[in-house]
């Protein structure tokens, strides 16, 4: 069975610092850093971005983070961790 990858996953880079529970706040990256990214936040989640939320789940290179009611799909370098 293949993996079925999303926008989000890079398969050769795996290193979540991230786990279930944690508390984190999405950012917006830097068009130069990632412009789909950059682009589909903007777009899509403007609204929720520097809004505090919860790792739900873990899956390869995609957090999962319940932000505000909404579920989304997050990369590590969009996500900021909260003490």
């Amino acid at each position: 069975m293949q993996e079925q990858l999303t926008l989000f996953d890079d398969p050769v880079h795996r290193n979540n610092i991230f786990q279930v529970h944690d508390k984190v706040k999405l950012q917006l990256v830097e068009e130069s850093i990632n412009f789909e990214i950059y682009n589909y936040r903007k777009h899509y989640f403007e609204q929720l971005i520097g809004k505090m939320g919860t790792v739900i789940e873990v899956r390869g290179n995609t957090i999962m983070v319940q932000i505000s009611g909404e579920i989304i799909p997050c990369e590590a370098c969009e996500l900021e961790w909260i003490a």
